[in-house]
């Protein structure tokens, strides 16, 4: 009741019902008046004079304070809100926004929120290209770690932690990528991340400025392009042919408009080149060694640092992962970035870079400065399951089950689908690149249609930098989806297909 109370009596003030200056009744008054407690009557008065609505005088009582009418013309829409029966009822009302309010979106976030098929690919319930079953995580082992970690809580860990030494999960991380990746790294050289994504953000801050130039896979993972793009930093397509990325196909005379004879360039001017060398996304490409050996030899003639984001490939159905082009590298020119949202949970949001120990130490200090540090617990649990081998045992277990389920999502292509998509390859990672027959079918109505039957695939249109991919097609999930929820789901898109 003193709530309700304090409802009342708040928005007879903003509105200016109550006006500045006028004198509250007594609290004994009030109580006689409304026929409650003189305590919930206090309760409700002194948390108004809390907040600056009214003002106690000694000896004289208290008083509506002086504050801005809400109904002027500014303020109209607060007024309005406070007059809202919700807002009466719990002090809950959201506030009307005004016409210009994404007006004020600067250009960074206008280069970072373009894209809506993410926030539409949440509630996929089949084919969601990008992410791992859920219900395969070993929740009871993650779970007693979890207590047994809390259960030895210090002030190591339960304080931010320094960031000048490496970090248990740092230890395990660099062990095991030596074993599973084939990259031979010293602890130092290892830092977490809160994902690939945030990988690259701290890569951002720590090695570029506005205006400096970025090689970028052209098609490429749109959402990390729009990172450096956000930031100011002019981004270069680096072509994609039947091996990769092509480091002789940049275009060099975008580096230098002004060059005389654009052939004899150099792209000394490129400082960062963001590639994906063991499963590119999104053509599934795994890159050969010539190719790796070319960029590596770029690279250091340019004098630029390669970013390369292994997502994913550890997911390979047939013969062994590919290794990363950070393990041919002697020349400390690849910043290699991994993350366990494919391998694990997405929700862990837990990932890491291997890069050179001087830029290591530069990158932790900027972690706390700009976030303090990674989160302990979760790095202390998530280090103790790489120890005792259950994230090895979880991946081996993964890989034979998404393997049977890319076999199925084959079977049903060949079967129900061969007048509509090309048949496509058995490949790395979550999903198959699927090329429509027909290139000229709206690749947009089909896949309108797609999201809502909550299928969560991609049409591949979105990784080119103008939205227009040479060759329409759409990438379909399998990992997520059981055997029999590929049936399903597949069934949804057939539909959808000879609707669209």
């Amino acid at each position: 009741m003193h709530r309700q109370l304090y409802n009342r009596l708040r928005e007879l003030v903003l509105s200016g019902v109550l006006p500045s200056g006028a004198r509250m009744p007594s609290s004994r008054a009030l109580s006689e008046r409304l026929g409650v407690s003189r305590f919930t009557i206090v309760t409700a008065l002194d948390q108004l004079i809390a907040e600056g609505y009214l003002r106690p005088v000694a000896g004289s009582g208290i008083f509506v304070e002086a504050i801005p009418n809400l109904q002027a013309p500014p303020l109209a829409s607060l007024g309005a809100r406070a007059n809202t029966p919700d807002n009466a009822r719990d002090g809950t009302a959201e506030a009307p926004e005004t016409n210009d309010t994404l007006r004020l979106l600067s250009q960074r976030a206008q280069s970072l929120c373009w894209r809506e098929s993410i926030s539409r690919n949440k509630s996929a319930r089949y084919l969601h290209m990008s992410a791992p079953d859920h219900r395969l995580f070993p929740f009871q082992i993650w779970s007693k770690l979890t207590k047994e970690v809390m259960s030895r809580i210090d002030s190591r860990t339960a304080y931010y932690r320094d960031t000048d030494e490496p970090s248990l999960l740092e230890q395990q991380i660099a062990t095991q990528v030596a074993l599973s990746r084939g990259i031979r790294c010293a602890p130092e050289e290892v830092v977490t991340t809160f994902g690939a994504h945030h990988a690259v953000s701290l890569l951002t801050e720590l090695l570029l400025d506005p205006q400096d130039d970025v090689a970028f896979e052209e098609p490429g993972m749109s959402a990390v392009r729009s990172i450096f793009q956000s930031h100011g930093c002019r981004v270069h397509p680096m072509p994609v042919d039947a091996f990769g990325a092509d480091p002789a196909a940049l275009d060099t005379a975008s580096l230098n408009p002004a060059a005389l004879d654009p052939t004899a360039l150099s792209a000394r001017k490129v400082k960062l080149a963001f590639v994906t060398a063991a499963k590119q996304q999104p053509l599934t490409i795994a890159m050969p060694v010539k190719r790796k050996l070319e960029l590596l030899l770029w690279a250091a003639e340019s004098g630029a640092l390669l970013i390369e984001d292994d997502l994913g490939s550890e997911f390979r159905y047939k013969g062994r992962p590919i290794p990363p082009l950070k393990a041919l590298d002697q020349d400390n020119r690849v910043i290699y970035i991994g993350a366990f949202s494919m391998s694990l949970l997405q929700t862990l949001r837990v990932g890491y870079m291997i890069m050179p120990r001087t830029l290591a130490a530069q990158c932790r200090r900027l972690i706390q400065v700009r976030y303090r540090a990674m989160p302990q617990l979760s790095e202390q649990i998530l280090a103790r399951f790489i120890e005792d081998g259950h994230f090895t045992r979880h991946l081996h277990k993964t890989r034979r089950i998404y393997a049977r389920r890319q076999e199925r999502l084959l079977e049903i292509l060949h079967r129900n689908f061969h007048d509509s998509f090309e048949p496509p390859d058995f490949t790395a990672g979550f999903y198959n690149l699927c090329y429509f027959k027909d290139q000229s079918r709206d690749e947009d109505n089909i896949l309108t249609r797609c999201n809502d039957g909550r299928l969560g695939v991609e049409q591949l249109s979105y990784y080119y930098r103008n939205r227009q991919a040479p060759k329409k097609g759409l990438l379909i999930g399998f990992a997520s989806s059981t055997e029999d929820e590929l049936e399903r789901g597949m069934e949804i898109l057939k539909a959808c297909v000879r609707d669209g």
